[in-house]
C-alpha cells in the first residue's frame, strides 16, 4: 500500500508499508536490531568505528517524493486525480500556490499562484483577528480546480493549455472565517461551505461564480440551514461548522453529514428541511475532521486530543475508537474497500488500522515532521498472500510434466537400447 503525505515543512513524502508485514514482527526485528547495535558497541574497541545498521520498521519505506525545505510552502490540502490523463499529485501551500506533481516522475505539471496571496491581512471577525490567509478547501475535477480561503475567497479555474494556469475563470466572496470548503465528486462546481458563525451553504460555482474580483454573488446559495432551537435555558447554539462531506451522488438535493467545534455530528437533507435531520453530540471536545465512507453509512472524525472514532449513521451511536494516538489527528484516509483507515497528525506519525473487528494497529510509519494531510493512493494494488500462494502452485505444476510424457519417454528410452543390442 503507498500514502502520500504533505507537512508543515513543505515536503510531499511517499510511504510504502508491505501489508504482508504485521506490525508486532516489524516492532520485534527492530527491536533486535537495537540490541545487536548496542552489543557491538559495548564490544569494539577503542577507536573502533561500529556500523549502525537502519532501524526503521521492517516492511516500511518513507521517501522524499518532492519539495524541499520551506515554511512558506506548508501544505494546507492535498488530493490525487488526473491531469491531462496523468495521474498527479495536487497540493495547496501557504504562499498561495496550488500545483500538480506527477505520480511518475515526481515533477511540476501545473502550478498557480492566488494573486497577493501574501500580502498583509488584517481581518477582525467574531471577536478575534485573522492575520493572513490558507487554503480550507481545494477540489479537483478533470477539466480544473475550485478552492477557498479562510478569507472567504472562492476561485473556480480551469486549467488552460500552459503550466502557468491562463485559463477560464470565476471568483466569489463568502463571508469571512471560513472553516471548511467541499466539492462535490461527481460535479466539481458544486461545493458546499461553513465556518465559524457561518451556517452551511451549498452553491453552483458555474452561476455563482461569474466576477472577475471576489465580490459577494448576485444568486442565492442551492442550499443554506437554519441554526438548530436554542437549547433547554433558551440560548441560542453557537455555529461553528469544522469539517463537512457529501453522502449521495445527488448533485440536485444532496445530504450532507456536519461536524462542529461543539462536538456535535448533524446530517442535512437539502430536499427535506433546512434545519439538521438528525443531531448527535458526541463528547465534550471539539471534532476537527471527518471523513465519509465510501462502503458503509459511517463517518471517521476526529478531535484535537488525538481521539479517532467511528459513527454509525443509522442509529448514531459511536461504535468503536482508535488507539495509539499520541496528538491531535490532521487528516483521515480511507483504503478503496473501506476495510482500513489510515491518520496522521502532530505525533508525527502515519498509522493504519482495522475498520472493523478489533480495530488493531495494522502499520506504522515515522515521517519526521509534523504531519498536515494524507491520501491514500488507490492505484497501488495489495496483493494477498493466498493469490501469492496459489500463483506459487501453479507456476510449480506448469514446470513439471505428465505422467504420459513420462512414460513416452521411458518407451522410447528402451526401444533406443534395444537397438543397439
Amino acid at each position: 500500500m503507498r500514502f502520500y503525505t504533505g507537512d508543515e515543512s513543505g515536503l510531499i513524502k511517499a510511504v510504502d508499508i508491505d501489508h504482508k508485514v504485521s506490525l508486532l514482527e516489524a516492532q520485534a526485528k527492530a527491536a533486535k536490531k537495537v540490541r545487536a547495535d548496542a552489543k557491538a558497541k559495548a564490544n569494539a574497541k577503542p577507536g573502533e568505528k561500529v556500523e549502525i545498521e537502519d532501524n526503521r520498521l521492517l516492511g516500511v519505506t518513507v521517501d522524499t517524493f518532492n519539495g524541499s525545505v520551506s515554511k512558506e510552502r506548508y501544505i494546507n490540502q492535498m488530493a490525487i486525480a488526473e491531469y491531462m490523463g496523468e495521474s498527479a499529485i495536487f497540493v495547496g501551500r501557504k504562499n498561495g500556490s496550488i500545483e500538480a506533481i506527477s505520480k511518475t516522475s515526481g515533477q511540476s505539471l501545473y502550478e498557480f499562484t492566488e494573486p497577493g496571496f501574501t500580502d498583509a491581512a488584517s481581518v477582525k471577525s467574531n471577536g478575534k483577528n485573522i492575520n493572513g490567509r490558507e487554503y480550507v478547501g481545494l477540489g479537483i475535477g478533470s477539466e480544473g480546480f475550485i478552492s477557498c480561503t479562510n478569507l472567504g475567497n472562492v476561485r473556480f479555474q480551469r486549467f488552460g493549455t500552459s503550466e502557468k494556469g491562463d485559463g477560464e475563470f470565476g471568483l466569489m466572496k463568502l463571508p469571512v472565517d471560513v472553516c471548511r470548503m467541499r466539492a462535490h465528486k461527481e460535479k466539481l462546481s458544486l461545493f458546499a461551505a461553513g465556518g465559524r458563525e457561518q451556517e452551511l451553504s451549498i452553491w453552483d460555482a458555474e452561476t455563482a461564480c461569474v466576477g472577475s474580483e471576489y465580490a459577494e454573488p448576485k444568486c442565492k446559495p442551492l442550499f443554506k440551514s437554519e441554526n438548530v432551537e436554542p437549547d433547554w435555558l433558551g440560548l441560542r447554539v453557537p455555529v461553528w461548522i469544522t469539517d463537512m462531506q457529501f453522502l449521495d451522488s445527488n448533485t440536485t438535493n444532496p445530504q450532507m453529514a456536519v461536524s462542529t467545534r461543539h462536538s456535535h455530528i448533524r446530517i442535512y437533507d437539502a430536499k427535506a428541511q433546512q434545519r439538521p435531520v438528525q443531531s448527535w453530540e458526541t463528547g465534550k471536545t471539539p471534532i476537527l475532521h471527518m471523513v465519509a465512507s465510501h462502503v458503509k453509512p459511517e463517518i471517521f472524525y476526529s478531535d484535537n486530543l488525538g481521539n479517532l472514532n467511528q459513527l454509525d449513521l443509522r442509529t448514531g451511536k459511536v461504535i468503536g475508537g482508535y488507539k495509539g494516538i499520541s496528538g491531535a489527528v490532521t487528516d483521515i484516509a480511507l483504503s478503496e474497500d473501506g476495510k482500513r483507515v489510515a491518520e496522521v497528525g502532530l505525533d508525527r506519525f502515519l498509522r493504519v488500522y482495522e475498520a472493523d473487528g478489533m480495530r488493531r494497529m495494522l502499520h506504522r510509519a515515522y515521517v519526521k515532521q509534523r504531519v498536515t494531510n494524507v491520501v491514500w493512493d488507490w492505484e497501488v494494488k495489495d496483493i494477498d498472500q493466498t493469490e501469492i500462494d496459489r500463483q506459487e502452485a501453479e507456476d510449480i505444476w506448469q514446470a513439471m510434466d505428465t505422467l504420459g510424457q513420462d512414460e513416452k519417454r521411458k518407451r522410447q528410452g528402451k526401444r533406443k537400447v534395444k537397438a543397439m543390442a
